[in-house]
């Protein structure tokens, strides 16, 4: 027997008992675009908030975006000043003039899709609406105007959804709540008292360490 058959067989035989783990595993490519259900759950109540309770509490219908994780895609931020559509959804829970400005940054191509929800809740409650992202701008951002209140607002600020493992499947934020710096009520059933001139948007200090509120996303496809 030719003494060099085995050697010239053993490549063929070890191919042959090689297992799962053996094989170069390659990561599976997210989707080029996701679709995702955006709850706000309003938790804000007498029970969590004992002694500052305002009657008729409320948030306005949620609206939003998603953009890219940083850039001009971002409709607010800590910081800057308060667009016409910011202050009017903080003031007035009016997002007339937000819709449009959104509507502007998708057309320039700095967002990807508008959440526009049509309706507001009495707090405890639920908001909620649907969302779509791409590869290229897989955050999102949602406000809603806190009421009664001078100009306080709740947002989920540019929550990245896209990591090296995919798209995120769920996840829950805690709300985080700002002054839009366009009115100094110092309370919430205090009258109008314009910021002249305006303040930038600043997180809500002092606040009661009890959550306000959560943001679910969940992906749908």
């Amino acid at each position: 027997m030719n003494r060099l058959l085995p050697l010239l067989l053993l490549p063929t035989l070890l191919a042959c008992h090689r297992t799962a783990t053996d094989v170069d595993w390659v990561r599976p490519q997210p989707s080029a675009t996701a679709l995702y259900r955006v709850t706000f759950e309003a938790t804000w109540s007498a029970a969590t908030h004992p002694g500052d309770y305002p009657v008729g509490a409320h948030f306005s219908p949620l609206i939003g975006a998603s953009h890219a994780a940083s850039g001009p895609g971002r409709f607010f931020q800590v910081g800057n000043l308060a667009s016409p559509g910011i202050k009017n959804m903080a003031e007035l829970g009016s997002n007339a003039a937000l819709r449009a400005e959104i509507n502007a940054l998708i057309s320039q191509g700095h967002a990807f899709r508008l959440l526009d929800g049509r309706t507001a809740v009495s707090s405890p409650g639920v908001l909620t609406d649907t969302v779509r992202l791409r590869l290229d701008q897989p955050a999102v951002s949602v406000v809603t105007m806190i009421a009664p209140s001078p100009d306080w607002f709740a947002a989920l600020d540019s929550e990245v959804l896209l990591s090296a493992d995919g798209w995120a499947s769920t996840r829950r934020v805690a709300a985080r709540f700002y002054d839009a710096g366009t009115d100094s009520g110092p309370t919430y059933t205090a009258s109008d008292q314009p910021t002249t001139p305006a303040a930038p948007i600043q997180l809500m200090p002092g606040w009661s360490p009890a959550p306000y509120g959560y943001f679910v996303l969940e992906l749908l496809k």
